[in-house]
Order: structure tokens, then C-alpha cells, then sequence
């Protein structure tokens, strides 16, 4: 049952589900997924994810911290280290981890529920750079099953976004290339983040993080007004809004994907019939919601 390995804890169960422990084994499964016309999806923490109450009709590809976490650090000059991770090391570990070795850089990501490989398709962030600024290179794999080695550039990370995502590449291993810096000011610099972030974010409900792309820039003015109209709080089942933040949709307990879609409808509903614009979403959908099939 996918509940069990999304952080909205919905979904039904995965036709095939399978946490491979090499780059090889990743490889010839896709190959073979290619080769025999089935769809395949690559998750990680599940952070960033709705799986339809019907569950996902192909093959689920995990990558996260118990098979996919090797760490290794190597100095590059008298100041800067290269630090290489595998791409299903969680981001609060990677974070602690660099504290840890006293490199600074990663402060950001601390308390952000993915894996590092996530974490860069999906360019996250808190309220600075992420790992955009710190990233040196990473290691992928392709549709095709190629695996390939992209600079940080050529990765063309954009706002809640990248052509990886694009592309549908895999991040099995990164590189970032970190300053020494102060152990206590790194550590403090952390803990303010923390703080920042659970002050209006969920701890406690199921919830995949922010589920819409908001432009501040562009529409900064939509979202004072979105928090200030009656929709807050707006509930379809144990699905709700969250009352602190209205770019969450959390999960009271026992709720179904079914009625997270539901939120999620009468949200985009609500933004273009008062506002005229088409919300993109940054959560990705998978599975069949009400005749739609989504891979």
C-alpha cells in the first residue's frame, strides 16, 4: 500500500514495488520496464507525491536512505571539500551530516521531507537557494536507462523545477562542493530554520508539502487575498486546507486521496474563477482520479 511510503500517508497499492541496491539493478530495471511497455515511477521519500486511492498500475521504483545513501567527502582545496551522496539520503541527513563535518552550504534543506535526488528534480527549497548554490554535478539515469553524469548547469534548475524533472531523469548520486565554515553559527543557522519553517507549516497531519507553485513575484497580491477569503479551512472530509498556510493540504487522519483531489479541484476552481488564472501544481499526481489516468 502506497500509504505507507507517501507523507500524505493515502494511495492504494503499486502493481510492482521494488527498492533496488545498485545503479545496475535501477538500470535494468527500467530497461526492462521499456522493454515490455510498462510504466514505471520513481519515488523517494514520498514527500512530493498523491497516489490515487486505486492505487498505481505499473512498477514503483524506490530510492531512499536505507538503499541509497553512501556518503563520501574529498577535499578539493584548502578551504572547499566535494561531499557525494546518493540520491536517497534525505536532505535533513545530508544536512546534519555536513554540520557534522563542519561544511557549510546546506543549512537550507534542514526539516525539508524529501531525498537529495528529489530535492534537486524538484529544485527545493525553504527560504533561500536549496542546494542550487552548493551543487556541483550530478549522476542520472534517463528513461532509456543511460546513465550519464550532468553539471550543475546542465541540470537548468528553475523555480520548483528542472529539465530533469523534464525529462524524467533519475538522481542516483550528487555532488556539492561546500566551504569549511563554523560548526556553532552552522548549527544556529539550522535551528533558526527549523523554527522558521515549522511556524507555519504542518507537523503533525500527513501532508506533501506545499501542493501549488506560487509566484510571490507575480502573485504575491493573489495569495494575501486567497489567505483572506473563506476558503481556509476549507474541508472535504478529513482533506483540509491548512488554517496556518494555505499552500498546504493536510491529512486529519484517515483521509483519502479522493478527497485531497477534491480539495485540491475546488482550490483551482476557486483561483480561476475569481482570478482568471490556471494555479500550476507542484505536488505530482499518479494513479486514476475520476476517469483520468495520470502517470
Amino acid at each position: 500500500m502506497m500509504n505507507k511510503h507517501t507523507t500524505f500517508r493515502t494511495g492504494g497499492s503499486a502493481k510492482i514495488f521494488v527498492k533496488p541496491k545498485t545503479i545496475n539493478q535501477i538500470v535494468q530495471i527500467v530497461k526492462l520496464c521499456n522493454q515490455y511497455k510498462i510504466f514505471f515511477f520513481v519515488i523517494g521519500n514520498g514527500s512530493n507525491l498523491l497516489v490515487s486511492d486505486k492505487g498505481y498500475n505499473g512498477v514503483i521504483i524506490q530510492i531512499r536512505e536505507d538503499n541509497f545513501s553512501d556518503l563520501k567527502v574529498t577535499k578539493k582545496d584548502e578551504n572547499n571539500y566535494l561531499l557525494k551522496v546518493g540520491g536517497g539520503m534525505l536532505m535533513k541527513t545530508l544536512s546534519i551530516e555536513s554540520c557534522l563535518l563542519s561544511l557549510t552550504g546546506l543549512e537550507d534543506i534542514i526539516d525539508i521531507p524529501g531525498t537529495v535526488g528529489g530535492g534537486i528534480i524538484m529544485n527545493a527549497s525553504f527560504k533561500k537557494t536549496g542546494m542550487y548554490k552548493p551543487l556541483f554535478k550530478v549522476k542520472v539515469i534517463t528513461p532509456d536507462g543511460n546513465i550519464m553524469e550532468l553539471s550543475k548547469e546542465e541540470c537548468k534548475l528553475v523555480y520548483r523545477g528542472s529539465m530533469l524533472k523534464d525529462k524524467n531523469y533519475i538522481v542516483v548520486e550528487a555532488t556539492f562542493k561546500l566551504k569549511i565554515g563554523d560548526q556553532m553559527k552552522i548549527q544556529k543557522q539550522m535551528t533558526e530554520n527549523t523554527k522558521k519553517r515549522y511556524r507555519k507549516q504542518p507537523m503533525y497531519f500527513g501532508s506533501a508539502g506545499c501542493f501549488f507553485k506560487w509566484d510571490h513575484k507575480k502573485h504575491g497580491s493573489l495569495y494575501e487575498k486567497y489567505k483572506k477569503s473563506n476558503i481556509v479551512g476549507y474541508k472535504v472530509g478529513k482533506a483540509m486546507i491548512y488554517t496556518e498556510n494555505i499552500s498546504f493540504i493536510v491529512n486529519l487522519g484517515q483521509a483519502t486521496s479522493n478527497q485531497i483531489m477534491e480539495v485540491v479541484n475546488h482550490i483551482e476552481k476557486i483561483i480561476k474563477e475569481n482570478y482568471n488564472i490556471n494555479i500550476k501544481r507542484e505536488v505530482i499526481v499518479i494513479g486514476p482520479f475520476n476517469d483520468i489516468e495520470y502517470y
